[in-house]
């Protein structure tokens, strides 16, 4: 199971403009990393640990498949606890307020579309997520403007990891992959705001607890504390996660699998004299050499570890981000696991023990892999986990955004537009095609990171193939087209 992660500087400005239109300028390709590769080989730290910290900008790049925990910082979208005005009908209500929730929302309104955003949460998680999106979703979030006016930037990395291998996809042009470092509270922030502001209605702690669907509208119930209500609404569609309430309530199938593996990922302080900075990774003391930024091999499972301040510059120099991935057995996955916990897993995994006096942000995760039966049930959609989730890969946000963009199209095409009811059907002929590309090739990913006989010969079969630039960006427009 590799994950996606990136993150961005914390700063104050990243909410955008109100008046921003669409733009490109947010779009920078990478032309000159070549510097800054040569820089990471440097001999020299900023605050004094060996050889690490020259690496952080270019490792920064690659941070979007690194599934690791950041800092929770505090979000406008906190505020956001709007109770549901039960009188009249509005366009569309949406369930769940992530990114594909979010963005669908902000779109619609733009598009004067009346909707209203339902989420059972008091606040947004602090749960760390994925950490960047990495695909066509990028190029589109900055073409609408929604990181305008922050420092947020979408770039094409020379080098891309496909499960354990590494793409080599050289500079522009010809490099088809597109990577937008920013962590999921960052874009839920910037994607809140920027639907409230375009007059979209977002109420948290409001649990949708049923529904039910005429020939021309849904009535959704809705519970908030103690009372229940309900609301009425041309459409609703699920962006609830991949437990969505929704897709059940709608007796929509889920078919596929989950991981045998589990994943623990945290925050660790490691002593500067107990690891040192090379070329492509760290020496640390006890275990050996490791590279940053991707998964490797080890004995018992897979280990990645990246410099936090590759995610968050503020952060102090011995501390790291760090996951295993090792057989699941009878582990159940938990949003907080202990250190001893994490302790074991480490020591499963490298055969020793890992050099750290601290820990925090410690959880573990098991990755599935499956696709709703149907995107669509009536006046009912299906977006996002809720319609689809991934076992390796990061494509979960790049394949959920892109179902955002097209269904709002196609609502706002037939409500404001008056665009004939049949422009719906489109969005499953579509989008589940998009959903299997995706399956596909994350599972694909999956079965290289194995540790059985048959996975070692996938990698090294697949391993010579990807040396060629023309198979590594062609496996990078699968990932970037989702």
């Amino acid at each position: 199971m590799y994950g996606l992660a990136c993150d961005a500087k914390c700063i104050a400005d990243l909410l955008p403009r109100p008046a921003s239109p669409p733009r490109r300028d947010n779009v920078h390709h990478l032309d000159a990393l070549g510097k800054s590769v040569q820089r990471a080989n440097g001999p020299q730290s900023r605050r004094g640990v060996r050889g690490v910290q020259p690496l952080v900008q270019v490792w920064r790049i690659h941070a979007c498949q690194f599934d690791l925990t950041h800092r929770a910082v505090s979000s406008q979208t906190d505020n956001m606890s709007v109770q549901v005005d039960a009188a009249g009908v509005c366009d569309v209500a949406i369930c769940g307020a992530g990114p594909a929730g979010l963005l669908l929302a902000g779109e619609l309104a733009a598009g004067g579309i009346s909707v209203v955003v339902l989420d059972r949460a008091d606040r947004p998680s602090p749960i760390p997520k994925a950490n960047g999106i990495v695909g066509h979703s990028a190029v589109a979030l900055a073409e609408h403007g929604v990181i305008a006016g922050t420092s947020l930037r979408v770039v094409s990395p020379p080098r891309f990891q496909f499960g354990p291998l590494e793409l080599k996809l050289g500079l522009r042009p010809g490099n088809p992959l597109h990577v937008l470092p920013i962590s999921q509270r960052r874009l839920e922030e910037l994607l809140g705001h920027r639907a409230t502001q375009h007059g979209a209605t977002v109420c948290r702690g409001n649990e949708v607890i049923g529904f039910g669907q005429t020939d021309s509208q849904v009535t959704v119930r809705i519970q908030v504390g103690h009372a229940t209500t309900t609301r009425q609404a041309r459409y609703l569609v699920g962006c609830d996660g991949a437990r969505s309430f929704v897709r059940k309530h709608a007796g929509i199938g889920f078919p596929g699998f989950t991981s045998d593996e589990i994943a623990y990922i945290a925050r660790v302080t490691i002593p500067v004299d107990q690891i040192t900075g090379t070329g492509d990774g760290f020496h640390i003391d006890g275990v050996g050499h490791v590279a940053a930024m991707r998964p490797n091999q080890m004995r018992g499972g897979g280990f990645s570890i990246a410099p936090a301040a590759a995610l968050d510059p503020s952060a102090s120099d011995d501390l790291y981000l760090i996951s295993t991935h090792e057989p699941r057995g009878k582990a159940e996955p938990r949003d907080a696991a202990s250190v001893e916990d994490l302790r074991g897993s480490l020591g499963r995994v490298l055969g020793t023990d890992l050099p750290f006096t601290d820990a925090s942000g410690i959880r573990s995760t098991v990755g599935s892999s499956r696709q709703a039966d149907a995107y669509r049930l009536g006046r009912v959609f299906l977006a996002g986990d809720a319609a689809h989730v991934f076992n390796a890969g990061g494509a979960s946000l790049n394949v959920g955004l892109q179902d955002a963009f097209d269904l709002a199209g196609r609502l706002t095409a037939v409500l404001h537009d008056q665009a004939s009811a049949d422009e719906l059907d489109g969005y499953e002929v579509a989008r589940r095609p998009a959903g299997e590309r995706a399956l596909r090739h994350t599972r694909a990913q999956a079965a290289l990171g194995g540790t059985d006989e048959v996975s070692r010969a996938l990698r090294e079969t697949v391993g010579e193939l990807t040396t060629r630039r023309s198979v590594a960006r062609r496996l990078a427009r699968l990932i970037e087209a989702s």
